[in-house]
């Protein structure tokens, strides 16, 4: 934040009852642009009501997401706050880079991005309005857009009561997007506008299963929203992208039971992940099988193929719990 090349803005740092030095680290600096907000301790389930605690202190009229293991590059703002000079945008978001535990970046593409460079414009920029809602719900819309890139009009967030609950550990990112995207057009800036690290000690993959699940759940409730205008064609579309047994999701979770040395789950759950309809997959779950027979994960893989790597917070005994 600090070494922003625009420089108008305020942080305000949500303080969960971390046990990772947040509170320390915060008072170091003396910038009064930057707020410290202590809470009592509510968990990942809770995020979108200590996101709309952070949302009720705010002053500016956008407001941007900084989780706090993830990043952004000095320029983010001087390139997304321009863009809501047009009042019809709402949301704005771009590319992003993966880094591991250390911030070296991936020297690749994530899998997300090259996707996103293949969708269509009325998709990428919810132009017209609504264009990107179905996709937003699909398993594969679950990564279009990084909370770390995202930056979005107050008065639209308000509009909607802020930031999306849905019960059961749903992250509040996409029932905030979907919402939002039946109100306004999106602006998508082909430019590197978020950091997201990749570790296990993170929200995101200790708690893989359970998000999933509840992310599943949440969406087949939306299906019949009347304010969503989802058609029958892409409610079919969307039933069948959240297959139980989606082969990306099984690689995902056999990498994370590789990195804890749970050998014999890993290996259930690369064999589940063999889907000859996707290769890429299929080959990464192979490799991951024949690794876990020798007590070896894909990390070093992972960093030969240019990608960011779990290893070292994996590593680690205990995760800290982090603030927002």
């Amino acid at each position: 934040m600090l070494a922003q090349t625009y420089s108008n803005w305020e942080q305000i740092i949500v303080d969960d009852e971390s046990t990772d030095g947040t509170g320390e680290v915060v008072t170091q600096f003396g910038d009064p642009r930057i707020r410290y907000v202590p809470q009592k301790h509510k968990g990942i389930e809770a995020l979108a009501h200590t996101y709309n605690h952070a949302l009720s202190l705010c002053r500016g009229s956008l407001i941007a997401i900084l989780e706090g293991d993830d990043a952004w590059p000095i320029d983010k703002l001087v390139h997304q706050v321009p863009i809501f000079r047009d009042p019809d945008v709402i949301l704005s978001f771009g590319e992003v880079c993966n880094i591991d535990a250390e911030g070296v970046p991936a020297r690749k593409l994530a899998r997300s991005a090259r996707k996103r460079r293949k969708l269509p414009y009325a998709i990428l920029n919810n132009d017209p309005i609504g264009s990107m809602t179905a996709h937003l719900l699909s398993n594969e819309g679950q990564s279009l857009m990084e909370p770390s890139t995202v930056v979005i009009r107050r008065e639209a967030l308000d509009k909607i009561g802020g930031f999306q609950y849905a019960p059961g550990g749903c992250p509040t990112d996409i029932p905030t997007f979907a919402t939002l995207s039946v109100h306004g057009r999106f602006h998508y800036v082909p430019t590197l506008l978020g950091h997201r690290r990749r570790h296990l000690g993170s929200a995101t993959q200790q708690f893989l299963n359970p998000m999933w699940r509840s992310s599943r759940e949440f969406v087949l409730s939306c299906l019949t929203r009347p304010d969503l205008g989802i058609s029958p064609a892409d409610r079919e579309m969307i039933e069948k992208s959240w297959d139980p047994k989606s082969a990306s999701r099984e690689f995902a979770v056999g990498r994370i039971c590789s990195l804890q040395r749970q050998w014999v789950e890993a290996r259930l759950h690369f064999v589940r992940a063999l889907d000859p309809r996707k290769p890429r997959a299929a080959c990464g779950a192979t490799l991951g099988w024949v690794l876990s027979w020798i007590h070896t994960d894909l990390e070093g893989v992972f960093r030969l193929a240019g990608r960011a790597s779990m290893k070292t917070i994996a590593e680690l005994d205990e995760a800290p719990r982090q603030s927002h």
